[in-house]
């Protein structure tokens, strides 16, 4: 993407509504297409566009991948899809934040962004598998655009687990990495921030996956999920006065 703000504001605003129109004819059932994430609050910074879409009814995963990279745009399009009625999850408090409208109902944006509570250790964990789950279904796929996005989306669910277990220690809905980073104490926030570039900035967002993904799966696994037990661990010791 071009490097300054302006051209990458451009840039976006040219290509958003080809993007659009392909999801639209790839699912005549969205009501509403919402564009959050860093394009929306930090454009000079961002790296790809982020769009939430709400169906009447969910189709394949690869439906949607399929749309938006025939649409033909020079940078990265991730995808999250809701069904009309159902609840985003965490990252309600971000579109709330930061999401935009693009097309459709803005009710239906409402109604899947209703405000959620403060996430658990537990759903951190539950987020784990979410990750296993993309890393099964790249095995499976045939199609290499949409098993790169699968593997990708595996790797980006533990970094999801780990802000998901910064969120729940500091109690707060806030889900911009970058403050739950400021937040947390030593030597969490070092930990967090590594996690930040190996699992979301150099995989996720640069596609620098590794040579023996599933291997390398496991041991990013595991080290979240110790981030997340020594996360719970230190949110239950006695406060010093």
């Amino acid at each position: 993407m071009p490097t300054t703000q302006t051209d990458r504001a451009e840039l976006i605003a040219q290509w958003l509504p080809k993007i659009c129109e392909a999801l639209l004819r790839a699912d005549p059932d969205i009501v509403a297409i919402a564009q959050f994430g860093s394009s929306v609050y930090a454009p000079e910074l961002a790296l790809d566009l982020d769009l939430l879409v709400i169906t009447k009814r969910k189709k394949d995963d690869g439906v949607y991948w399929n749309a938006v990279w025939g649409a033909g745009q020079p940078f990265w399009v991730d995808v999250v899809v809701v069904e009309a009625g159902k609840r985003l999850g965490f990252l309600s408090a971000a579109v709330r934040a930061f999401g935009r409208l693009v097309f459709g109902d803005k009710q239906a944006l409402k109604e899947v962004t209703k405000e959620m509570p403060v996430p658990t250790f537990d759903e951190a964990r539950r987020v784990l598998k979410a990750g296993e789950a993309y890393l099964r279904d790249a095995a499976q796929e045939q199609d290499d655009i949409v098993r790169e996005a699968h593997y990708r989306n595996a790797f980006n669910a533990l970094f999801d687990a780990a802000r998901l277990a910064a969120m729940a220690f500091l109690l707060t809905e806030e889900t911009r990495w970058g403050v739950l980073l400021d937040r947390l104490p030593d030597p969490f926030d070092q930990r967090f921030r590594s996690i930040i570039y190996d699992l979301h900035v150099a995989i996720f967002y640069q596609r620098e996956l590794p040579l023996d993904i599933e291997a390398e799966f496991e041991r990013q696994r595991e080290r979240v999920e110790g981030f997340i037990d020594d996360l719970e661990k230190a949110s239950k010791r006695p406060q010093s006065p």
